[in-house]
């Protein structure tokens, strides 16, 4: 293996790196309800495919988030996330998820919320591109598996 070819090899392996840890990020930030900082992992023209709607850019974005209601709390446990580099400026992350949610708490309340299981199961499809301010999510699909009646 040539010095370029090995690091080559090395940078795809932080890009893969680094591009998980965004998908892990902007769910974080959207359970924590930090708006700002989610918005800051995805391209203006994101769009993301939801089982219940399709959401087109970062204003259509921010319009769901702000309307969403106060008293949910909600918790993405993300796993299993396989990189694959698709070109030198793009990458895909497959994983899967479970999503636990209680309504009538307050997001940030420090009491423990009274959990059945997880609300649904399934997996995330998360094509992130390179920009000037680094990796963003240009597109996130959500397929739902299994979903608690």
């Amino acid at each position: 293996m040539t010095g370029n070819a090995s690091r080559d090899g090395i940078q795809r392996w932080l890009d893969a790196l680094t591009c998980q840890d965004v998908v892990l990020r902007f769910m974080g930030c959207f359970d924590a309800r930090d708006w700002e900082q989610m918005m800051q992992c995805v391209t203006p023209d994101v769009v993301w495919q939801r089982p219940d709607r399709k959401i087109s850019g970062l204003e259509q974005l921010r319009q769901t988030l702000h309307a969403s209601p106060d008293n949910v709390r909600v918790r993405h446990i993300i796993t299993n996330l396989r990189p694959s580099v698709t070109s030198a400026t793009s990458l895909e992350i497959h994983s899967y998820f479970s999503v636990f949610r209680v309504i009538g708490i307050a997001p940030d309340s420090n009491e423990p919320a009274p959990c059945e299981g997880p609300v649904s199961v399934g997996r995330y499809r998360d094509v992130l591109v390179q920009t000037q301010g680094g990796w963003r999510i240009a597109s996130k699909e959500t397929h739902v598996d299994f979903r608690r009646s």
